[in-house]
């Protein structure tokens, strides 16, 4: 039977990542909880979007970027990796990629209702990933879907480690160069909530295996999706996988290569052509299906 955890407020996120911290390494589970997380009637700060959307490039409208609701949604993650029966330590996760389906724009004064669950564990070379899939409502209304799939290091699940696909050459040549700043992981934290250290100071990433601070993989997603949005309908999926972290200060290069179904992303090391981050965006056909 499916147990529920319904949050009556947004949880500050600092507390929670400690608790997860502190117990995930005395788990023994190995199977994945049939829990889902929901949060009802929750209403957005406007005075928090618009940090939000200035932090990330979009402009500030009455209007939510779907990375925004991922925001919404990251609570309830983190709540149900903090729980109890969740078997692998949050801590050491990696956040391997994340796609999202905006079914219609959501207006910053309409009132939602989010649920998250995980799903789909299966064996990863580099130890065991599994699917947190977020659904936002707007009365009965689905109005945002989310996968994000994350990565347990050095934990075992049964299963084949299926091969690695031949991925062609992400899109290279002309884009432009985004100048990042050294406290670029804090004022994302500030504005999402997510203050893993990581993100946070040089000496708190190098502490966790980091030569520096790392920007957060969700605010190179969101400032990839602001530098085409203009572009969209209202309903598309927007994917990224992220390939390798970006260490600020620094600068990168971003390039969008419009296709027949959408766009092609891809964030680059500008002075290495590293690739940090590699997306896709579809849009909706004319009968309104993702294409």
């Amino acid at each position: 039977m499916t147990r529920t955890i319904e949050l009556k407020a947004t949880p500050p996120l600092g507390p929670i990542l400690a608790k997860a911290a502190a117990t995930g390494f005395v788990r023994k589970g190995r199977t994945l909880p049939d829990v889902r997380v929901v949060q009802h009637g929750v209403r957005i700060d406007q005075g928090a979007l618009a940090a939000y959307d200035q932090v990330c490039g979009f402009p500030v409208t009455h209007l939510v970027p779907s990375t925004y609701l991922h925001v919404l949604v990251f609570p309830l993650q983190v709540s149900l990796m903090a729980d109890k029966e969740f078997p692998y330590p949050l801590m050491g996760s990696v956040h391997l990629s994340n796609t999202i389906t905006q079914h219609r724009r959501v207006d910053a004064l309409e009132v939602l209702d989010i649920e998250v669950r995980v799903d789909n564990l299966r064996p990863h070379f580099r130890g065991a990933q599994a699917d947190f899939i977020a659904t936002v409502k707007v009365g009965d209304e689905v109005v945002m879907d989310e996968v994000s799939t994350y990565l347990f290091r050095g934990q075992k699940v049964p299963g084949e480690v299926p091969p690695k696909a031949d991925e062609p050459e992400p899109a290279d040549g002309p884009g432009v160069t985004w100048a990042l700043t050294a406290d670029l992981g804090r004022r994302y934290a500030a504005v999402s909530g997510d203050v893993n250290p990581i993100h946070m100071h040089p000496l708190t990433a190098k502490a966790l295996g980091f030569p520096t601070t790392i920007v957060h993989g969700m605010w190179s997603k969101s400032k990839m999706l602001a530098a085409v949005e203009n572009r969209l309908p209202e309903r598309y999926t927007i994917s990224v996988e992220f390939k390798k972290p970006v260490l600020i200060p620094g600068k990168v290069k971003f390039v969008a290569d419009e296709t027949a179904t959408g766009w092609n992303l891809v964030l680059r090391s500008s002075r290495k052509g590293t690739v940090h981050a590699v997306g896709t965006v579809v849009t909706a056909g004319a009968d309104g299906s993702i294409s």
